[in-house]
């Protein structure tokens, strides 16, 4: 008996010693991409840009402990081998690569053409090295998981999944919004084609971050939701709270996690037939309401052509909403079907099934 409880610790200690160093990985991505998401809210705000604010803190802070994370799971540790990291250790490094190697490039590039925008060379080698980085704390967190006994939790897990979601997120807000235009370069991509790749695209990243999130997790309610929640509480903090005309939407914003919840019922406790899709089509449906606020300068454009102020962001939104939500809610329900579709693939290469 005695036996058995030191074998037991021993195993649940190698446990953490080999998938910490993942889990650091993911939420260094996470503090990454809430500091860029508040970054993009004070440029919005027009507030002074400088090397040491808030959100650069946060950002470079995220990738030092990506960093660090790294250099942990590259530390030899007995068993590790068992686990097959292989994958996760190599698109880790890449990514650590190019989240090293994005400062001094953006340096550089601020250096010759001066403000760049959202949309620039060296913010999606940032927006690589991020994406890269997440899908290893994920991938490496899951395959260590799928040959234990042991969990990190719902709340880990959730939280790292939360960065894969942001991480996709910056690429798509790369290619929809108009913040890419500078004195030097125009990047801003055309209306009618940021609209249409917005309400195409958004919907397929929810709907594969989430259903990706239960599926990996087969048969347990709470992961989704846990993935959507973190996923609201970080647009909170990094996109509402710091534009003070906003805050009065936080208990609207709030609601986003209702058909999260939704979702994750219908995966893990009914018995709805193609349950993933259906699940899928109810948080693709929602898009519209997620990407509140940034969303709306997006549709401005190709509806109204209005200057959007800060302070008018809830009016605009509001207006828009009014003439196309029918649209929006099929045509994000129906793009959810690759999501989901890309979601099970993707779990099924990844999840080691006992």
């Amino acid at each position: 008996m005695l036996a058995e409880q030191i074998s037991k610790t021993k195993n649940e200690f190698s446990f953490w010693k080999i998938v910490i160093p993942y889990v650091v990985m993911g939420i260094g991505v996470v503090l990454v991409t809430g500091g860029g998401s508040w970054d993009i809210t004070n440029h919005i705000l027009n507030k002074p840009e400088s090397f040491f604010a808030e959100p650069h803190i946060i950002l470079y802070t995220g990738v030092a402990i990506s960093i660090a994370g790294f250099v942990g799971a590259l530390l030899p540790m007995r068993n590790k081998n068992l686990f097959d990291l292989k994958f996760a250790k190599l698109i880790a490094g890449l990514g650590i690569f190019l989240l090293i190697i994005a400062g001094p490039l953006d340096f550089w590039w601020h250096d010759m053409f001066g403000l760049d925008g959202l949309l620039s060379p060296t913010h999606l080698v940032l927006m690589a090295g991020m994406l890269l980085t997440s899908l290893a704390s994920v991938v490496g967190v899951v395959k260590i998981e799928g040959r234990s006994e042991r969990k990190i939790g719902v709340i880990l897990q959730g939280l790292i999944f939360s960065g894969v979601w942001f991480s996709l997120t910056g690429f798509a807000h790369s290619f929809s919004l108009p913040f890419s235009k500078t004195d030097y370069f125009d990047f801003n991509p055309e209306p009618t084609f940021a609209a249409v790749f917005a309400t195409i695209v958004y919907p397929i990243v929810m709907s594969f971050i989430l259903i990706s999130s239960a599926k990996v997790n087969r048969g347990k309610f709470g992961y989704l939701s846990t993935t959507g929640a973190f996923y609201v509480f970080i647009m909170i903090l990094s996109a509402l709270l710091p534009n003070p005309v906003l805050v009065d939407a936080v208990p609207f914003y709030l609601m986003n996690i209702i058909p999260f919840i939704l979702a994750d019922v219908i995966i893990n406790k009914s018995k709805i037939k193609n349950s993933h899709f259906f699940a899928g089509a109810i948080i693709g449906s929602s898009f519209i309401f997620s990407y509140f606020p940034l969303i709306t300068y997006t549709y401005n454009e190709v509806m109204f052509h209005r200057l959007v102020w800060p302070s008018m962001i809830p009016l605009i939104y509001s207006e828009f909403i009014v003439v196309i939500f029918p649209l929006l809610v099929a045509c994000g329900a129906a793009s959810s079907a690759i999501g989901t579709v890309l979601a099970i693939k993707a779990s099924n290469r990844i999840v080691v099934r006992h």
